[in-house]
């Protein structure tokens, strides 16, 4: 058997899936190189043949975006009924207000491909997130309070029960 060398090994026209810090990868696909190893160098990539991304529709995108902050807005004026639960409906109407900017945002981007609308975007975006994510903490803290009061309840209720 002789041994190929890297120069030999074809250049591949689509980027390698397993790809190790070497920057080779393995595939047992190709009987041109019994090893297995081919070297991939990004420079030498064949942009002609390679795979195509789908586009992706920001007007989809932003419509949804708009729905949904807007849908957030209306739950969080709906929780802001009861004083207790307007610490929820608060900051929820706040993460809404965020992605409805956001989604105004990214209609600005498409139309006028401003650098600085799409940092606005982001922001916003990150907003929304933001909030969100401390709410979702708070509510996983409430969610664990209340089954430990559960649980408490029902240890209490059958203890009491026995006797």
């Amino acid at each position: 058997m002789d041994n190929q060398t890297d120069i030999n090994n074809p250049v591949q026209n689509t980027p390698p899936d397993n790809l190790n810090p070497n920057n080779t990868f393995y595939s047992s696909a190709h009987n041109n190189n019994p090893g297995g190893y081919h070297n991939y160098n990004p420079n030498n990539y064949n942009h002609e043949n390679s795979f195509m991304l789908q586009p992706v529709n920001l007007d989809s995108l932003s419509g949804w975006m708009k729905f949904f902050g807007i849908f957030t807005i209306v739950v969080g004026a709906l929780t802001c009924i009861g004083i207790i639960t307007a610490a929820i409906g608060v900051p929820m109407i706040l993460a809404g207000i965020g992605l409805v900017n956001a989604s105004k945002s990214l209609k600005e981007y498409k139309n006028f491909n401003n650098q600085f609308t799409l940092n606005d975007f982001f922001t916003h975006l990150n907003r929304f997130f933001k909030i969100n994510g401390i709410l979702a903490i708070i509510y996983i803290v409430i969610m664990v309070m209340y089954i430990a009061f559960l649980l408490i309840f029902i240890l209490l209720s059958v203890y009491s029960f026995g006797y």
